[in-house]
């Protein structure tokens, strides 16, 4: 699973780090959404992106399947997938997403 990070948010950059720890098998790869190749740029800078195999996660739906697939977020995923039941999730993600500082 890659996770395609704004190397130029300290945000973003925090998170990367954050779930590196939290991955205890190893699996995560974080990368630069600037290396990124085949995807377009603007919508990598708009929102989280994570890559499993051929399918994209992006926003909420990313971290998402980040809980499901790190075992030391299980306990977060029925929380996650309430909040996507309600919509209340995807507009606070929005709402986070819009704020980060940007290059």
């Amino acid at each position: 699973m890659r996770v395609l990070i704004d190397a130029s948010c300290p945000y973003c950059r925090a998170l990367g780090r954050a779930l590196k720890g939290l991955d205890l098998r190893g699996t995560l790869r974080v990368e630069p959404l600037q290396e990124a190749q085949g995807l377009d740029r603007e919508a990598l800078l708009k929102e989280l992106h994570v890559l499993e195999g051929k399918r994209v996660h992006r926003g909420y739906r990313a971290l998402l399947a980040l809980a499901w697939r790190l075992p030391l977020l299980w306990p977060l995923y029925p929380l996650l997938l309430l909040g996507l039941a309600f919509g209340l999730g995807p507009r606070l993600y929005q709402a986070l997403a819009a704020r980060r500082p940007r290059a």
